[in-house]
């Protein structure tokens, strides 16, 4: 099957998401930083935000994007003939920045940490940082 690349980025975008999730719920659950909060939060999407969903369908929006992000990178990966570490270093970066791009939706809504929280924000990070290596490590090919 040609198009096996696809499951792969399915499968590391699955496994990475997982694994974003329960270190955010897990510093939230630690530190009270609502970091997993913002994670699940979809009030700033239209339409979307007119219902509320119950803990596994926003976990499971979660995991859509975090499947179709993986999916893209590794794209990118495979297009830019990336090996070995090189793809963590790179992926841990992109996340890292893509964490900080996301990190002003936090001015939308009432739920999650205010903008100028910065050790949420260092966590929420931290969090997309460990996405980015584990997604890395998922999606390397050896040299």
């Amino acid at each position: 099957m040609k198009q096996k690349w696809i499951l792969h980025g399915i499968g590391a975008g699955i496994i990475s998401g997982m694994l974003l999730g329960a270190f955010l719920w897990a510093v939230e659950e630690q530190s009270g930083h609502s970091v997993y909060t913002l994670l699940m939060n979809v009030d700033y999407i239209p339409v979307v935000n007119a219902f509320t969903y119950p803990a596994p369908v926003e976990f499971l929006f979660h995991l859509i994007v975090s499947v179709i992000l993986a999916t893209v990178l590794l794209w990118l990966v495979r297009r830019m003939r990336m090996l070995g570490n090189r793809v963590i270093v790179w992926l841990v970066t992109v996340n890292t920045l893509i964490g900080a791009l996301i990190w002003p939706v936090t001015s939308l809504s009432d739920r999650t940490p205010a903008p100028g929280d910065w050790a949420s924000f260092a966590w929420w990070l931290a969090g997309h940082a460990l996405y980015g290596a584990v997604l890395g490590w998922l999606l390397q090919e050896k040299d």
